[in-house]
């Protein structure tokens, strides 16, 4: 039987390890069992039973630098579940532009083009007014971090850095000043309009690279508001 004393022990030795939130309560509950049938197997006491368990969890638990841009360290477990899941966050990110690139072009092939214009003209307002959402859950984020200073927000990339690569394409890509009809001009009238292939490839890329960027930035930061909510629960 595991005393409260105990368990707010182990709890102790996880949180110096900086894990936290639903990892901390996994290890701990893994920890509990170990300890638990040590105890009962072989007769041992708690901190002899304590001590085993560190020591099996040894390898999980070493300290590795977070990414390669900090000097922060994390635990490994930690580490290998934060690089699932920005590997996973970034496939989504990318799974979900090619899904409306896709979208775009089959729009262009079945719409009016007056029609096809206000559709993305809608979308693009969201566009001018996505930075507006990113600086509200960013600001978001730091209270709750304010809040759950135990908390290590692990993001390869970081959502402002993804923010600010995003908008910063536009200035590197000469397009025409009507690149909103660029995908629907080169598609229903090819070299009518002078939307030569170059144009069009470059139109394209933009909006892959621009979208899947930003994309990053607000599912990173939806993420990490995520996991903070959810640590401030287990603790209060």
């Amino acid at each position: 039987m595991i005393t409260f004393f105990q368990e707010r022990e182990i709890e102790k030795f996880l949180l110096e390890k900086k894990i936290s939130g639903n990892l901390l309560a996994e290890i701990k509950d893994h920890m509990i069992s170990q300890i638990l049938e040590l105890q009962c197997s072989k007769k041992h006491s708690f901190n002899e039973a304590f001590d085993k368990t560190k020591l099996n969890w040894g390898e999980d638990l070493i300290l590795v630098r977070k990414n390669l841009f900090s000097r922060q360290k994390i635990t490994k477990i930690a580490y290998e579940i934060d690089k699932a899941q920005n590997k996973k966050l970034i496939f989504k990110s990318i799974l979900y532009v090619c899904g409306f690139t896709v979208l775009q072009i089959l729009l262009a092939y079945s719409l009016d083009k007056r029609i096809y214009l206000n559709v993305f003209s809608i979308f693009l307002l969201s566009l001018a007014l996505s930075p507006f959402l990113v600086l509200k859950m960013y600001i978001q984020q730091k209270r709750l971090q304010a809040k759950n200073k135990s908390v290590i927000i692990n993001n390869y990339i970081h959502p402002i850095f993804a923010f600010f690569i995003a908008f910063s394409l536009n200035q590197f890509i000469d397009l025409p000043t009507n690149g909103l009809g660029v995908i629907y001009d080169y598609i229903n009238f090819n070299s009518k309009t002078g939307i030569t292939t170059e144009i069009f490839t470059a139109g394209m890329l933009n909006s892959i690279f621009l979208l899947t960027f930003l994309l990053i930035s607000i599912l990173s930061l939806k993420e990490n508001i995520r996991r903070l909510k959810q640590a401030g629960k287990i603790y209060n």
